[in-house]
Parts: C-alpha cells; structure tokens; sequence
C-alpha cells in the first residue's frame, strides 16, 4: 500500500495499485477490567471561545452503563451524566477554570473500574491559525524536517514513461516556501536493482552525525508484488544518492514499513510480513544504513498495514490499519512502556472505518517538541469502485492521549498553527442526538435502534429484513436547529458499498421534508453532510446500497452511528 508522506513534503507522483486482500481482524476492541479517559477541548463554529470538551474511554468488559464526573477546579467530582457509550461532550466550560473527567463503569450496581482523566483549560481562540477542511480536498502543512544549516531539502518521484521509478528530484529552499534548484539525485540506471523497480512508504531522514540523507522504502518490482523487500540508499545533503541494497530483512517478507526515530536517535524498522499477516519490529544499525536484529513480532496473523509509531509521555504507541485494499478500514492501536515490549492488545479507535479512510501517518504538529499529535488518515479514492474521483485525499483526526489510552474523533474542520503547536478542533454546534429516543422501520431485539446514538462507534443498529427503502429516526425532543449529521454505515469487507439516502425532517413526526437527498452519496464508511433545517424528527431514510463487487444489493440495513448537531431554538 502506497504511503503519502506529507510530513517530509515527499511529493509521489505516480499511483501505483497494490490490491491484496488478507484474513478478517476483530471488529471490536479487546475491551478489560481497565478504563482510561480523556479529552480534546474544541469551539463551536463562529464562536471565540475553546470551551468545550469531547470525552471519550475506553469500554469495559462487562459494564452495563457508565457515570462521567466532573471536577472544576480541583473541587468535588459531580455527576454530569449516566450513559451506556464511551464518548459524550461537554459545554461551555468556563474560562480560568481547570477541569478534570472521571469515568465510573458499572456492571449492574457494582462498580467494576473507575478512571481519571488529564486536567483541561479553557482558552481564547488564537488568531492567524490555519485551517484543514476535512470535507475538500485539503493539505497539512507542517515545517519541512529535512532542513541542514540554512538549506531545506524535499524529494519527488517520477516515474519511467513505461512505468516504475524512473527519478528521484532533489529541491531545495531558504525559506520553507519556495522550491527549486531541481536535480535528479537517483536514477533507475544507478543500479541493477533500480532498473524495473517501485517504491512505497517512503521514508527520509536526516543521520545528524553522520550527516547523510538516509532512505528506506518498501521495493518492489515494476509489474507485481512478488518481491516484498526493503531498499536502503543514503546521501550526503546535496549531492547524489548512492543506493546499497534491496533486501527481505532476516529473510522475512517485507511490504508496508516505516520508520521511527527515538529520543537517543536509536531507529527502528516497522515492517509488515507474511502477506500483511504480521507485523515485525527491526533495529537499524547506528548509521540507519541496514537492520541490526530483529527486536520483536509486534503481531501475528493480524492483518495490520501502515504501521506509525509515536511516542507521548513516555509511552510508545503503534497505529495501523486493517488489510482491505484502498478501502476504508478499522483503525487499531497498540501501546508499550518500551519498544521490546510488551505490547497491549490491539484497541479500535475512531469509528469503524477510520471516518472513511484509512489510519496513516501519525505526526506532531511542531515537529520534534510539540505536545499536539494528529493522525493524517488517507483516502485512497483512486482505488475505490463506483467513483471518478482519481484522487489520494487525507483525513485530520487530533488524537488525544491518557496513560497508554489513544482517542479521536471526527471534525468537519480543524484549525493549527505549527510554530506555536495549537490544534483546535471545529464542530457545527452541539450534539443533539445522544441518548435522544430513536426508532427504526425494523430492529433486531439484540441490536435496537437506539445503539445508532447511544455514544458508542461500536455498537450497531441492525433491520430484520433487506427490504429497501428502510428508515431510522430521532426524536430530538423539541425543535432545533440542524447544522450536520454524522453517519458511520455498515461496511462488509470485500462488498464495500455506498448507501443511498435522504435526510428527512418533520416537527409533528407525520408529515416529512427531504432536508438533504444523498442518493448520489459515494464515501464509504462514513458522511458528514451540511445542511440547515428545524425540526424536531430527524430521519435517515435509506434507499438502498450499491455494492462495488455485486450487482445486487444484499445489504441489510444497518447503521454504527447517527450524530445531529445543532442548536436550541430560544
């Protein structure tokens, strides 16, 4: 699978399809006796103020319900609220404040397992920040690491006319900004190994003390898969590129990698092998210019791809996405005391199919010494069925951290500034569907409408029949105003398919206006739709899916999660 790495301003410029479909992965997190909590501040659309707060935890093997406490200013922990999810918000918080979440879980009256969170500051929104729209096409600029002295550096890769690699461009800059002076630095003639050849999840760093550029990427050849090796090439900041090797490391498979730089500048290969079925961790020698030894098998027979590593406060953690092609997919994670182990289990994270992409590279905002991480999730639209957009998309989730515990969650909008590592996610009002009273056409006893907006990405509501059209609804218990309406959909690994359907409002819950009609909806996994209306009755009214694989729609109605946000009517 073909990595963008936007971190290092690595521009690809050929898309090259890899299509390897592996054994399924759990679908549910591993949940424990344990729990952890914590949050992400974030402002309401056209409001000045970052005092709100999304909370979420970890789900408990057992509990029943669960109690969110909160605790302003180091005083008394009071009950906010009682729900069955894991994740709720909470509102207009007040400036000067500090406050701090407590997550009881409760298995009937008993309670199995508490947990605290990290403390939260309300702040005044910063001026001059940027914005990444998640609902375009839209790019993260982060600082060019690659900078030696007073010179930046980035690399394109161009491909031959009669495909495979055919260059690699050096350009530099004085300013982060302006890019030129191009030079071709690799060549497909440099070395046997080049000659009918492919790169993938590209990796370039600089090796202070040795002052060299060092590359690793998966290689291939120009036509297949059937090589599943690392490359490793090296060069002294402006100068040519000298390619050493291409090879399977300790004689395993090799196909996505990546690689991840220490605090002691210790570097380490993550490497998937056995056709994605593991997921192997490798020390690189002092100069990073070939593997150590073999540290650990992180996972066996897991089917896990893009392997990230990021450490916070001490803890590694280890993100992936499941093996499915280019389609969105379950994001995991893991987490560790120390690289050698030992790992947790593997944790979904986000919603069911990474918002409709897939986990990729997790990064600081301000390189090196920022306390703000984001997970830039692809989307690899080129390779979806039933769509003409031929385009590599990336999705902005923050990620939010607490004691070996990785969050996020979805926004339209996320606003940064990189110099003063500020991230603020941006909602369009508040959530008004949580825990509201919901029905549906038809519902299973086990899976009844009402999991469709209990809190939880994991949980399901589920139609008895595959009739079509089939409809889910909320009742928001009075008239509000609606901004945008989440959905995370059913998706059938290898029959991926895009739902069909109308957003319909009513305030007497008889008579119904189509609010928005997405019967042209081509995200799988997961919409976020605009739109404005009032209402009291909010319905989802599918009208069937197409199925990229299948002629006929063998769908049955089913929906992970509805979110309605907006306002109070005053």
């Amino acid at each position: 699978m073909m990595i963008k790495k936007s971190r290092i301003a690595i521009i690809v410029a050929f898309l090259l399809l890899a299509y390897h479909f592996s054994a399924a992965v759990p679908t549910t997190q591993a949940a424990g006796e344990e729990t952890n909590i914590a949050a992400t501040l974030f402002v309401l659309k056209n409001d000045s103020e970052v005092n709100n707060a999304k909370i979420h935890w970890a789900p408990v093997d057992g509990a029943t319900g669960y109690e969110l406490l909160r605790s302003e200013n180091n005083g008394a922990y009071e009950l906010l609220q009682t729900l069955t999810g894991t994740t709720t918000d909470d509102y207009d918080l007040q400036l000067g404040s500090t406050y701090t979440y407590q997550v009881k879980a409760y298995g009937g009256s008993s309670v199995l397992t508490s947990a605290v969170s990290p403390a939260y500051t309300p702040y005044v929104l910063p001026e001059n920040l940027t914005t990444f729209d998640n609902t375009t096409k839209s790019t993260l600029n982060l600082p060019n690491e690659l900078k030696v002295g007073d010179t930046y550096y980035r690399f394109n890769f161009v491909q031959k006319p009669t495909g495979g690699f055919g260059q690699m461009i050096q350009q530099t800059s004085t300013d982060d900004i302006t890019y030129g002076n191009d030079k071709v630095v690799l060549s497909y003639t440099d070395h046997p190994d080049l000659a009918n050849s492919k790169f993938e999840g590209i990796n370039i760093l600089y090796h202070a003390s040795t002052n060299q550029f060092v590359f690793w990427a998966h290689y291939e050849n120009s036509t297949d898969y059937t090589l599943a090796r690392v490359s490793v090439a090296s060069a002294t900041p402006g100068e040519d590129f000298t390619f050493h090797k291409s090879f399977r490391p300790g004689g395993n498979e090799s196909r996505d990698i990546s690689i991840f730089k220490d605090e002691d500048g210790t570097a380490y290969l993550i490497s998937t092998a056995n056709n994605n079925s593991d997921t192997i961790l490798y020390q690189l020698t002092s100069d990073w210019l070939d593997v150590d030894h073999q540290v650990s098998t992180i996972y066996q027979n897991q089917h896990r791809e893009l392997p990230k590593v990021i450490k916070k406060d001490g803890i590694y953690y280890l993100f992936s996405s499941q093996a499915a092609g280019w389609y969105p997919s379950i994001p995991m994670y893991s987490s560790a005391t120390s690289l050698d182990g030992e790992w947790s289990e593997l944790r979904v994270i986000g919603n069911t199919s990474t918002f409709s992409a897939q986990s990729g590279s997790v990064m600081r905002v301000t390189p090196d010494t920022g306390d703000n991480i984001v997970m830039v999730a692809y989307r690899w639209m080129f390779g979806w069925a039933g769509t003409q957009n031929g385009t590599t998309e990336e999705r902005l989730l923050p990620v939010w951290f607490s004691n070996g515990y990785a969050f996020y969650d979805y926004f339209d909008q996320v606003l940064y500034d990189t110099v003063n590592d500020v991230v603020v996610p941006v909602q369009d009002g508040k959530l008004l569907s949580q825990g509201k009273e919901a029905t549906a056409q038809t519902a299973t006893g086990t899976k009844p409408a009402s999991y469709a907006n209990d809190g939880s990405y994991q949980t399901e509501w589920v139609g008895t029949s595959v009739a079509w059209p089939h409809w889910w609804k909320v009742d928001l218990g009075s008239e509000q105003q609606i901004n945008n309406v989440q959905i995370s959909w059913w998706m059938q690994k290898g029959s991926e398919g895009f739902y069909k359907y109308k957003i319909e409002t009513s305030n007497d819950n008889v008579n119904w206006t189509v609010a928005l009609d997405r019967t042209d909806n081509k995200s799988y996994g997961f919409t976020s739709d605009t739109l404005s209306s009032t209402a009291r009755y909010v319905r989802i009214n599918m009208q069937g899916a197409t199925l990229h694989n299948n002629p006929n729609n063998w769908y049955t109605p089913r929906l992970w999660e509805v979110k309605v946000f907006g306002e109070d009517i005053e």
